[in-house]
């Protein structure tokens, strides 16, 4: 059986539209042509790998086994050809990162900058993203390297170090806050307030849940809700409403006197960076050199 370039994303790009039409368009193929291609493909196989339907195509189980093997392989030929096409000065270095928002605000752009001092001539793509859509994109080849809070629960993606870089979650509100004068708050103080809160599904809103029910308290109603991290820090700025936020969210704004961290221990959370990959397939050497480089900032 030989597994080809061609048929392998015809195979693909039907398995995501489900239609032999659709992935005909994308590929500038007719029907019959792709239709013939991947009965060819079935027969190398010796699988069927679609269930045909008058309205779709749908994966078998054989097809869905496939499926992440065909990803890494396009995903490695693709990383090989760009590779190639930097050592024959045809091409610069890709480096395709999925972070977290306080990585992405925080670390990334001195991690990109070392890069950049020593002179290496490479395009940085970033996807900003929960823990659960960098998993996915690191699956199915998207990003090379993915940095989290998280565990990525995916058999596609490991671990591939822990960081020195932590980040502490705390209290936050305006220095304008009447709050912002206290050398310490209590629950009732910060509890009682108005507040901005990620959405309920939000690893965040989830992380300050659990510490307030440890604490024996009920969560606060959320005056403003967001999915965007950055909007939490946004709101806290500009009102008096609390928010809950890892200090890489809000540096900046801390530094220039606009935001500060309320000392409240039962809110406080410290928490660690972790580095991913895929589990399948190789780095690139612009992809390595990030890692290398990634490392270092944090750790500083």
């Amino acid at each position: 059986m030989r597994l080809e370039h061609r048929q392998l994303r015809a195979f693909l790009l039907i398995a995501e539209l489900g239609s032999v039409g659709r992935a005909a368009k994308e590929l500038h193929l007719t029907q019959p042509a792709l239709s013939r291609l991947i009965r060819e493909f079935e027969r190398s196989c010796g699988v069927v790998l679609f269930e045909r339907y008058p309205l779709g195509m749908r994966l078998t189980e054989a097809g869905q086994s496939l499926v992440p093997f065909a990803r890494s392989i396009l995903h490695d030929i693709a990383r090989a050809e760009e590779t190639l096409g930097v050592l024959s000065g045809a091409g610069k270095g890709v480096v395709r990162v999925g972070a977290i928002a306080g990585v992405a605000r925080q670390i990334l752009p001195n991690a990109v900058k070392s890069l950049l001092d020593r002179n290496l001539d490479i395009q940085v793509y970033l996807l900003e993203g929960s823990g659960g859509e960098l998993a996915s994109a690191l699956a199915d080849g998207s990003i090379d390297i993915a940095i989290a809070h998280d565990d990525l629960a995916d058999e596609e993606v490991s671990k591939v170090r822990g960081t020195r870089y932590f980040d502490c979650c705390s209290v936050v509100c305006s220095t304008e806050h009447p709050l912002a004068k206290k050398a310490q708050c209590s629950l009732d103080d910060v509890l009682g307030a108005q507040w901005v809160l990620s959405r309920p599904e939000a690893t965040p809103r989830k992380l300050l849940q659990e510490l307030v029910h440890k604490a024996g308290r009920t969560m606060p109603s959320a005056t403003v809700e967001t999915t965007s991290p950055s909007a939490v820090a946004a709101f806290v700025r500009r009102t008096h409403l609390l928010g809950w936020l890892p200090r890489s969210l809000y540096a900046d704004e801390e530094e220039a006197g606009q935001i500060c961290a309320l000392d409240v221990p039962q809110l406080a959370l410290l928490r660690q960076y972790f580095i991913y990959r895929r589990r399948r397939g190789v780095l690139s050497p612009a992809a390595a050199a990030f890692l290398n480089d990634f490392k270092m900032v944090a750790e500083e």
